[in-house]
């Protein structure tokens, strides 16, 4: 599949539609941006992790937060933002 991350802005363009597509949000839920995420994140080998256990938080990077939040957007069409689903809980890790 090859890193996402490294994809030209028209190939990862093509790739955030199919990837919506195929999936869909119920409800404006967190719960489901939470599955959502974590099956992008599961598709696409990205590094980040979602941390549901204690306090719903994630670990993740600028470049991988970016890749989200566009399929965040392609999907929803508005400005959801980590920052927002994770009540400001992410932690970055250095690469």
């Amino acid at each position: 599949m090859g890193n996402i991350l490294r994809y030209s802005k028209k190939q990862l363009d093509k790739t955030l539609k199919d990837f919506v597509k195929k999936e869909s949000i119920e409800s404006d839920d967190i719960s489901e941006w939470i599955r959502l995420i974590n099956d992008f994140i599961y598709e696409f080998e990205l590094k980040s992790e979602v941390d549901e256990e204690d306090k719903l938080s994630i670990k993740t990077n600028k470049e991988e937060q970016a890749v989200i939040e566009k399929m965040m957007f392609a999907l929803e069409g508005s400005k959801t933002s980590l920052n927002y689903i994770f009540d400001g809980n992410i932690t970055y890790i250095e690469e």
